[in-house]
């Protein structure tokens, strides 16, 4: 089997749960290919007085490898760069701005390979002056699995250093920021679950993010997710629980959700 990155086990569900793809009114995208390599994209923003606009242009080469070119009016000019095989089973990416860079290295073995029951990654980011202070950081996740069990098991964690510039200067003192682990099931190639925990800080305990996604048929998709947390002393505290769906209506696509929070939307295109 190949196993998905751990970034990626909830990667079927997330758009379902992106508070901006409801934003009727507020987010305007506009896409153009300009031939087979050339691709063109416009975004804005507009949430009250606050309009972000965005500029993107993607241009890809044999081999699957891609530059990205992203002109954001607030953040500037970036560029991103992607290097699939860039030697045998590793990609790289790398995301350079004005104030930092970050580059990631990613490996998955062949389907087919003996060794094919994992996958890592592992990205480094560095900001010389990020708020006036200089930001070194690395993020390292794995994860295994099972294709008899259709079971997959991953986590990540963050080691950032941190220091301000005008302070004297000292040795490096690296600290765990944050770590993550979850479990990824997936019995069937149209339906898939899956959990998160991530701690919490404030509670000392530790939050969790329930996901659930099954194709109906061609045309139609649902999928469930639930957040919540529980403390050291196992106090829970109830879930958002939201639902949503997704349904091709001939050459066009409707998606909605509503949770228990009483909060709802919908979006066509």
């Amino acid at each position: 089997m190949s196993v998905p990155f751990f970034s990626d086990f909830t990667k079927r569900t997330k758009d379902y749960f992106k508070k901006d793809k409801y934003a009727l009114g507020q987010v305007v995208e506009i896409t153009n290919k300009c031939s087979d390599n050339i691709k063109l994209k416009t975004k804005i923003n507009s949430t009250g007085d606050n309009v972000k606009t965005k500029f993107v242009a993607t241009l890809k080469r044999e081999n699957g490898r891609e530059i990205e070119v992203t002109e954001d009016l607030r953040k500037g000019l970036s560029v991103k760069i992607k290097i699939p095989k860039f030697y045998r089973g590793i990609d790289i990416e790398s995301d350079h701005s004005n104030n930092d860079v970050e580059v990631t290295a990613k490996y998955k073995p062949a389907k087919d390979a003996k060794n094919s029951f994992y996958s890592t990654k592992l990205t480094g980011y560095y900001a010389p002056n990020k708020d006036g202070s200089r930001v070194c950081k690395t993020k390292a996740e794995f994860a295994v699995g099972d294709d008899q069990l259709n079971l997959s098991v991953g986590g990540d964690i963050t080691i950032e250093d941190k220091s301000k510039n005008d302070s004297p200067l000292q040795q490096m003192e690296a600290k765990v920021k944050t770590y993550t682990l979850g479990f990824l099931y997936t019995p069937t190639k149209d339906s898939q679950y899956s959990v998160i925990y991530t701690p919490d800080p404030q509670s000392n305990g530790m939050e969790y993010s329930f996901t659930c996604f099954k194709k109906m048929s061609d045309k139609c998709s649902l999928a469930a997710k639930a957040d919540g947390k529980v403390d050291t002393k196992l106090t829970g505290f109830p879930p958002v629980i939201t639902i949503a769906g997704g349904w091709t209506l001939g050459a066009n696509y409707l998606q909605g959700f509503v949770n228990s929070r009483k909060e709802y939307g919908f979006a066509y295109k």
